[in-house]
């Protein structure tokens, strides 16, 4: 029997923007925090959307919360995150990993250990992700340390 792709995809680089919405509507702050900076950067219809340095702006924003122990929401926003990744295509797959894992990943500086610090709030397809993209950059060998 032949592996059969999920044909109920539902977040797709066509329609994008309810990437972003499932995304920030998972903290009222995260919403007001994301529509403020879309009306500054995109003041005018002329200006051609980033979705990598948008989504970076919420891996800030989660960073910058992490950092502040206001973290109610996290549950939430992670469940979302692998609702997204079970349920998308290849371009919204590396938008969410390379975009959001690897920026929240790259900011965390010394104050949070990226390796383990959101285990707690990823879900079985973004924990795999997650550890598969720190694989590609360190290889296995953090997997063996202790939590």
């Amino acid at each position: 029997m032949a592996f059969m792709q999920n044909q109920n995809i539902e977040f797709t680089r066509n329609h994008i923007d309810k990437v972003f919405k499932t995304l920030t509507s998972s903290d009222n702050e995260l919403n007001q925090y994301f529509s403020d900076y879309l009306a500054v950067t995109y003041s005018d219809d002329l200006t051609e959307k980033l979705y990598y340095v948008d989504i970076a702006e919420i891996s800030k924003f989660i960073v910058d919360k992490f950092k502040t122990g206001q973290i109610d929401f996290f549950s939430t926003f992670f469940s979302q995150v692998d609702i997204i990744l079970t349920n998308c295509d290849t371009y919204i797959d590396e938008l969410i990993v390379v975009g959001l894992f690897e920026g929240i990943q790259n900011i965390c500086g010394l104050d949070i250990d990226y390796y383990f610090g959101f285990d707690k709030w990823l879900k079985p397809e973004s924990k795999s992700k997650w550890d598969t993209l720190i694989d590609g950059w360190e290889g296995k060998t953090w997997r063996n340390r202790k939590q």
